[in-house]
């Protein structure tokens, strides 16, 4: 299951991840916009699991309204949770 969201301008894909071996599932999205033809991206995830496919999808969703509005908390920029996403940043900056 995979939802995709347009909003304020911005294209929320979620991607839920079953973790190996487990009956637990992470959210995880991407975020892209459009600008002059140019097509820009960036994944998210967090932490937080959740026993079905649905409610981590519908948190994906969530999680990647509060990072356009900059009311998430931090988060990991990627997957490896190497770069920490600082609310302080406008996201359009960032992009």
């Amino acid at each position: 299951m995979s939802k995709q969201l347009v909003y304020r301008g911005y294209t929320i894909n979620s991607i839920p991840v079953q973790l190996s071996g487990k009956n637990e599932w992470k959210p995880e999205i991407e975020i892209s916009s459009e600008r002059e033809g140019i097509v820009t991206s960036q994944p998210y995830t967090d932490d937080t699991t959740y026993s079905t496919e649905e409610a981590a999808d519908t948190h994906g969703i969530q999680l990647g309204q509060d990072i356009i509005e900059e009311k998430a908390p931090e988060l990991s920029l990627n997957y490896d949770g190497k770069a920490p996403f600082n609310i302080k940043t406008p996201f359009n900056e960032r992009m």
